[in-house]
C-alpha cells in the first residue's frame, strides 16, 4: 500500500513538473522575443530538468509595469509630460535638424522631449562627484529626489545618508529609491534612520522568497539625483566607496554628468513614474517642475527604457546613431555583450570607413561577462574596429560620442540585461562643445589602455576560448 502511494505521489510530481514545462516552453513560444533566446530558453527547459525551470521562473519571464499602474495614475502623468514637453520645444538649429530622425525616434517610442537652455558637466572621478552632489544637497530647499541601484552603508554611504537625513530634519522633501537587490550591503540600521529622520524610501522590487521569482530578474540600474527640480545628476556611478575610493587592484574609471536647465524636467518625469509605481501617488505640484533660468544653448534628451516600455529605447537610439556615423563612434562600456544588430552596425560604420573605437576593461569586476564579452571580439576586430583595454583600473562608464556632435552618457551597459531587462535612464546630447570634450576624454584614457590585436585575440589558450563560449552561451538567457 505505501509503495502504492507513493508511485501516486511521484506520479503527480512528475505530472506538475511536466505541465509547467510544457506551459513555459508555450509562454517563451508566444512571447515571439529573439529567435536565438527563445531557443536557449527551450533547450533549458527540456534538457535541464528542475534546474532549467527555476532558472525560467527566476529570470525569464516578462514583465509590464504599465498595468499595475492605475488608469487614473497613467494618464496624470502622461498629461504632466505632455504639457512639460510643449513647455520644451527648441527652436530650428542646423545641428539638430542633422539629428532630427533620431530625436523623432527617441520622443516617439520614449515620449522623451528634446529641451534647450541646458548646463551640463562631466564627472570622471567619484570623489569630486561626491563633493558637488552633497554640496547641492546641503543647498536644497524644497525637495532631494535620489534613485540608485547601489547604496552601500560604508564611508561613502555614510555621507551621503547623513546629507539626507540632515536635510530632512530641516524640512526638505526627500525622496530615495534603492534597488533591493543592488543595495544588498544598505544596512537596516541606516534605513531605519533614514525613515526616523522622515526619509520616504521605498527598495525597487523586493527580494524575498517566494515572490522574489517574479522579480529578481528586473532591476533597477538608473542612478538619478534631483535638488529642486533646478539640478539634476546621472550616469555610471553608484553610491559605495569602490566608486569613490577605487578598487584594491586600481582606479574606478567611471562618467556622470551634473544637468541645470530644462532637462531636468525629463529627469523629474521619469523619477515620478518609478516613485508612482511604488507608492501609487503621483506628485505634481508646480514646485516640482520649476521654470530654468538657465540660457546655455545645449539641446538635449532623457531617455529611460526598461521591461514595461514597448520598445528598446536605448538600444534602437545607440542603433541609430551608429548607423548614420560619418566620422567616428567612440565608446566605454564595461560589459560589452552586443546583441546582432549593434554588433553587425559597429562592423557595418568600420567598414564602410568610420573609425570606431571600443574601450573595455582589461580586468573586470563581472568575470562571466567579461569573458563573454572578448568571444564577441573575432568578426568585430576583423571589420577594422579598434578595441581598446583599459588597464589603469576598471572602466565602468557607459558612453559614446559620434563626429563630434553626438555625446551619449547614461547607466545602460551595452548588453541584452539593459537593452531589455534593466530600468536604465541615458542622456543624449547635441552639441559640438560638449561633444569635443567627451572626445578629449576618450583620447586621455587612451594613454592607459593597450590594444587588443586580433593576432592576440586568435592565439588565446584553448581553455580560455572554451571558457568564454559558455559564458557566451549563458548571455542570451541570462
Amino acid at each position: 500500500m505505501q509503495q502504492l502511494i507513493e508511485q501516486i505521489i511521484e506520479f503527480i510530481l512528475a505530472g506538475a513538473y511536466w505541465y509547467l514545462v510544457i506551459a513555459s516552453v508555450a509562454v517563451v513560444l508566444l512571447e515571439n522575443k529573439n529567435p536565438v533566446r527563445t531557443v536557449a530558453w527551450v533547450l533549458l527547459l527540456l534538457f535541464l530538468p528542475y534546474f532549467g525551470l527555476l532558472l525560467y521562473i527566476v529570470f525569464g519571464r516578462s514583465f509590464k509595469r504599465q498595468s499595475r499602474l492605475s488608469r487614473k495614475m497613467h494618464s496624470q502623468l502622461i498629461s504632466q509630460t505632455k504639457n512639460a514637453r510643449d513647455q520644451l520645444e527648441p527652436l530650428s538649429d542646423s545641428l539638430i535638424q542633422n539629428h532630427q530622425p533620431l530625436i523623432q525616434l527617441l520622443h516617439k517610442t520614449a515620449n522623451a522631449p528634446l529641451s534647450t537652455n541646458n548646463q551640463v558637466g562631466y564627472y570622471t572621478d567619484g570623489k569630486s562627484l561626491l563633493a558637488d552632489m552633497l554640496k547641492d544637497i546641503e543647498q536644497a530647499k524644497h525637495h532631494i529626489h535620489a534613485e540608485y541601484y547601489i547604496i552601500e552603508s560604508d564611508e561613502t554611504g555614510n555621507a551621503f545618508k547623513d546629507a539626507l537625513i540632515k536635510k530632512a530634519k530641516e524640512g526638505v522633501k526627500v525622496r530615495l529609491i534603492y534597488d533591493d537587490l543592488g543595495s544588498w550591503h544598505l544596512k537596516r540600521s541606516a534605513i531605519r534612520e533614514m525613515k526616523k529622520a522622515g526619509i520616504s524610501l521605498f527598495s525597487f522590487f523586493k527580494v524575498r522568497f517566494p515572490f522574489f521569482t517574479t522579480k529578481l530578474n528586473y532591476r533597477n540600474h538608473r542612478k538619478i539625483v534631483i535638488i529642486d527640480g533646478e539640478i539634476g545628476y546621472l550616469g555610471g556611478f553608484n553610491i559605495a566607496d569602490r566608486y569613490t575610493k577605487g578598487l584594491n587592484w586600481g582606479v574606478w574609471r567611471d562618467t556622470h554628468i551634473r544637468i541645470q536647465g530644462n532637462s531636468v524636467v525629463s529627469l523629474q518625469n521619469i523619477f515620478r513614474a518609478d516613485w508612482s509605481y511604488m507608492t501609487k501617488k503621483v506628485f505634481q505640484k508646480p514646485a516640482y517642475f520649476p521654470i530654468s533660468t538657465t540660457t546655455n544653448n545645449y539641446f538635449m534628451q532623457i531617455v529611460g527604457s526598461g521591461p514595461d516600455m514597448n520598445w528598446q529605447t536605448i538600444m534602437q537610439g545607440y542603433l541609430h546613431a551608429i548607423m548614420h556615423a560619418k566620422k567616428y563612434i567612440y565608446i566605454q562600456n564595461p560589459y560589452f555583450l552586443p546583441n546582432e544588430s549593434i554588433a553587425n552596425a559597429i562592423q557595418m560604420a568600420a567598414l564602410r570607413g568610420v573609425d570606431v573605437r571600443v574601450m573595455i576593461p582589461f580586468k573586470s569586476d563581472e568575470h562571466i561577462a567579461f569573458e563573454a564579452s572578448i568571444s564577441y571580439m573575432g568578426d568585430i576586430l576583423k571589420s577594422g574596429v579598434k578595441i581598446l583595454q583599459y588597464q589603469k583600473g576598471f572602466i565602468h562608464a557607459k558612453t559614446m560620442v559620434i563626429d563630434g556632435e553626438l555625446s551619449i552618457v547614461g547607466t545602460a551597459n551595452m548588453d541584452l540585461r539593459s537593452f531589455e531587462q534593466n530600468f536604465e535612464v541615458n542622456a543624449f546630447i547635441y552639441d559640438t562643445e560638449k561633444a569635443q570634450e567627451l572626445t578629449n576624454i576618450f583620447m586621455h584614457d587612451c594613454k592607459d589602455c593597450k590594444t587588443l590585436s586580433y593576432w592576440r585575440w586568435k592565439k588565446r589558450p584553448i581553455w580560455r576560448k572554451i571558457v568564454q563560449s559558455v559564458a557566451r552561451l549563458l548571455s542570451p538567457a541570462l
